[in-house]
């Protein structure tokens, strides 16, 4: 389980999305940022389609109430764990009683955080993913606030090592840091 200390700006549950049901008016949803997601879910070892958190402008404050694997991906928001510095890109272990936090997004939109077995929220249309205009999907259908215990789901697929990384090649470069009006 995964303690919601602050909520950051807004953050919400995403997968691939929910898609198929234009016809009947629900968009797509799920994470903006397909390749940061998909990426952090490979660094897992998750299968696809795993539910992650999707970080805007500004991070979350998380407690690890269990001992978890994560990835952070995305654009540049310096990620901490009990207050040290901590890599992006690259496969993490966690600890029961860790606390995840981050800074204001450095460059880019969002931040993706992937947990081995995915967030464990229930499937709608075939999608995990939020849509807050309607309420739908993800934690109770908006962004995480204070409190919000969400449940680390069993999905997990692979083992990986911790410290894995993608080849920097790979890893998108975001030089225009991100101004605030």
């Amino acid at each position: 389980m995964i303690k919601v200390l602050k909520p950051g700006l807004e953050t919400t549950v995403q997968d691939q999305g929910r898609k198929g049901f234009y016809a009947i008016g629900m968009p797509p949803s799920g994470a903006v940022d397909q390749f940061a997601y998909t990426v952090g879910n490979m660094l897992v070892g998750n299968d696809d389609g795993a539910a992650a958190l999707e970080m805007t402008y500004m991070g979350p404050e998380l407690e690890f109430q269990q001992d978890a694997v994560i990835a952070l991906t995305g654009g540049a928001i310096p990620p901490k764990i009990n207050g040290k510095d901590v890599p992006m890109w690259e496969t993490i272990y966690v600890r029961r009683g860790d606390v995840l936090s981050f800074g204001i997004v450095k460059h880019g939109a969002r931040a993706y955080l992937a947990v081995a077995g995915g967030i464990d929220v229930p499937e709608i249309m075939e999608s995990r993913s939020t849509y807050t205009l309607c309420g739908v999907g993800g934690y109770e259908g908006r962004p995480l606030k204070k409190g919000d215990v969400l449940k680390i789901g069993d999905g997990q697929k692979r083992m990986v090592e911790e410290g894995t990384r993608i080849p920097s090649e790979f890893i998108p470069s975001v030089t225009t840091p991100t101004k605030f009006a």
